[in-house]
């Protein structure tokens, strides 16, 4: 039997539309396998946390599709700052 996890990693962009990437892994002993799954996952949320996206989250679940863990980096853009507003 082989058991297969998955990352589904989840990127809203500027103009506010969302795409996403499907990452998955798989051993015939079930911890190998979530190890190795997890270790993309946070692969995943490593590159999350220092995006420049507005909303870069990705989510871990096994083949029944049972969640195993999730994260979401959701990253604000300082407003401009005014020529008015520089003066003050």
């Amino acid at each position: 039997m082989v058991y297969q996890y998955y990352v589904v990693e989840i990127q809203q962009y500027e103009n506010g539309e969302y795409g996403h990437l499907v990452h998955f892994a798989y051993d015939e002993d079930d911890t190998k396998a979530r190890l190795k799954c997890e270790s993309e996952f946070y692969e995943v949320l490593a590159a999350a946390a220092v995006s420049e996206l507005p909303k870069h989250s990705a989510i871990m679940f096994d083949s029944s599709g049972v969640p195993q863990m999730h994260k979401c980096y959701e990253h604000v853009k300082p407003e401009p700052v005014t020529e008015s507003e520089a003066e003050e």
